[in-house]
């Protein structure tokens, strides 16, 4: 294989026909110059079929290609993004987390909603997991954000979040947080609704006023922002006019510039500078609501939860109660079959 590489490589690469024509030796007579052409013909034609055969089958047998300047651009600045083959549908879902959570939080993710879209589902955090890497098909981005809960650290993941977004051509933007489970086809129903093509910012307030920021003048700026705790999603129409103001590291300088966390940031961008109203959907919900107030059937309805939601456990070590409400919501997951296979032989 290697062999047939290097020969690819060298065949398909170079002017190897204006090589040949200059090793042909000068012919002396009729008799031999009929000689000759005989054997050029013969060698052509044999010649001309292996490099056919190389440059047609290089790839199939793995003979690597140049990469394209903007792929290698793309590389540079995001180094850790991974390389996504077609995607699966028209959502592009992102959880914010961070190391420390791989083994906890994510870990129960990955067990329960992340099997209803594994390839729709990436995971934006502070470190790199090669095995969480691995279990979740590469669909792992880790950044250089700073680890803490900080301001900074908090939006330059959202800030990676939107820019993988745009990279990736898809319909919508959503994004997650590590403490929340979602409902994916709920989800992608709730979307069906809403045309891409216009601009819509889905989500829910944690406030029951407008967020009032006056600027360096003293005037007075109100927006309603979406929380980031419940999650949010944006259009393709909204992303794209978003871009100029927020791709490529700008939102980090907005949310230094504002002093306001990430959630918020994004609210101003969307709500104050680019003048698009905040299309509350009740069925998102943080961990700051009293979700122990919702009954089976209710949960069964909700496109995003938290932890606090009010179902039997099931599970010894299910600290946010995410596997039992995925049993109740869909009991013939891999995860809720074990369980009950369990049950029967003890």
């Amino acid at each position: 294989l290697f062999l047939f590489q290097r020969l690819h490589l060298s065949l398909c690469s170079y002017p190897v026909w204006a090589v040949m024509a200059e090793w042909v030796p000068p012919v002396q007579n009729d008799r031999s110059r009929k000689s000759s052409a005989l054997v050029l013909s013969c060698s052509l034609f044999g010649f001309g079929s292996l490099l056919l055969a190389v440059c047609l089958l290089g790839p199939v047998v793995g003979v690597p290609r140049p990469h394209h300047h903007q792929d290698q651009e793309d590389r540079r600045l995001f180094p850790h993004y991974p390389v996504m083959g077609e995607k699966t549908s028209d959502v592009f879902i992102t959880v914010k987390t961070s190391g420390r959570f791989h083994k906890s939080r994510i870990a129960s993710i990955l067990d329960t909603w992340f099997q209803l879209a594994p390839g729709d589902i990436f995971f934006i955090t502070d470190q790199d997991d090669k095995h969480l890497s691995r279990r979740t098909g590469e669909h792992v981005i880790a950044t250089q954000c700073r680890a803490s809960h900080s301001l900074l650290g908090l939006c330059c993941k959202m800030g990676v979040e939107f820019d993988s977004y745009i990279r990736s051509k898809r319909n919508w933007f959503c994004h997650f947080d590590d403490d929340n489970y979602v409902n994916v086809p709920l989800l992608k129903k709730l979307l069906s609704k809403y045309n891409p093509d216009k601009d819509w910012y889905l989500g829910k307030p944690s406030t029951k006023m407008p967020v009032h920021h006056p600027d360096d003048k003293n005037e007075p700026r109100k927006f309603w922002f979406a929380t980031g705790g419940a999650g949010f999603c944006l259009s393709r129409s909204l992303a794209k006019k978003l871009a100029p103001l927020a791709a490529d590291g700008q939102f980090v300088q907005v949310c230094r510039r504002l002093s306001l966390p990430d959630d918020v940031s994004m609210g101003f961008l969307i709500g104050h500078t680019l003048a698009t109203n905040l299309t509350i959907v009740k069925q998102f919900h943080s961990h700051l609501e009293p979700l122990y107030t919702l009954d089976h059937r209710q949960l069964a309805e909700q496109v995003s939860l938290s932890r606090g939601v009010n179902v039997p456990s099931i599970f010894d070590n299910d600290p946010s109660h995410f596997k039992s409400l995925h049993c109740l919501l869909y009991p013939q997951a891999s995860l809720c079959l074990k369980t009950t296979q369990s049950s029967d032989t003890s």
